[in-house]
């Protein structure tokens, strides 16, 4: 169901409580949540643009990126079904002159699947997808989900990384494609300034596995350990052929834009 939360000027102390109900906080989200990096560089880039929030709808799905719409001051619906990009389209043709910009997750996207990605492409309509990919695909050992025939593990037991996120988004003619990391947040700031910009689908991942929960073990891990451990791990490169992009082929992650319709490779 959608909501429009109001704020009275007055009573901002914070920088963000422009788009934040901050009576509701803490949030639900562990130190270093890669959630909240993209959360609180979404709104920079607002800021920088100087775009008014009457003017966006935010969508978001379920478990932990679900909790979004709960701490805006900000139109927005919590898709619980797994539909949310079909949710997007809607709402993107009953308010044209808002930017819709969705939240999403892997069960949010896996449970329907690519289908719903190339309907909004179609219909040619002005959507930001920000894809919060933590690598939790978890369902059970024998269930897949609906739209896509994945499980949890493969086979021969083995964990997998089912889809090149940039790769699938280019080959349906999304305007703007990037991927990024929590610890690189000014440049995922600057993508999420640059995909205002342009006409079309716009997807941004960002890579950003769980910090403090290791899904192999089962442990608790410290969250700046294994920040750093994605920040040496991955390596800035513009404009890679996406079908390089493969998270199971790389011996790092490469992150950076690499699609944008507005301008050329060399600019």
């Amino acid at each position: 169901m959608s909501k429009q939360k109001s704020i009275s000027l007055e009573n901002i102390f914070h920088p963000t409580d422009y788009f934040l109900v901050s009576d509701i906080f803490p949030t639900v989200w562990c130190p270093g949540c890669g959630i909240g990096t993209a959360v609180y560089s979404f709104f920079e880039a607002c800021k920088e643009i100087d775009i008014d929030r009457d003017d966006l709808y935010i969508i978001s799905g379920m478990g932990c990126t679900g909790k979004i719409s709960e701490f805006l001051c900000l139109s927005s619906s919590s898709i619980t079904d797994g539909h949310i990009i079909e949710k997007a389209v809607r709402i993107d043709e009953e308010n044209p002159d808002k930017k819709i910009i969705v939240f999403l997750n892997n069960a949010d996207f896996l449970i329907s699947g690519g289908e719903e990605l190339k309907k909004a492409k179609k219909r040619n309509l002005n959507i930001l997808i920000i894809y919060i990919n933590n690598f939790i695909y978890a369902l059970s050992k024998d269930q897949a989900f609906p739209m896509t025939p994945y499980m949890r593990q493969s086979s021969k037991g083995d964990f997998e990384i089912p889809f090149n996120i940039p790769y699938m988004a280019c080959s349906i003619g999304a305007s703007f494609v990037a991927r990024w990391t929590p610890i690189r947040a000014g440049w995922m700031k600057q993508s999420f300034v640059e995909s205002f910009s342009v006409q079309g689908l716009s997807l941004i991942e960002l890579v950003s596995p769980c910090l403090i929960y290791d899904a192999n073990t089962g442990r608790i891990l410290d969250p700046v350990e294994k920040m750093a451990f994605y920040n040496d791990n991955s390596e800035i490169q513009f404009w890679v052929p996406v079908k390089n992009l493969d998270l199971r082929r790389q011996k790092k992650i490469i992150i950076g834009k690499f699609l944008d319709i507005n301008r050329t490779h060399d600019s």
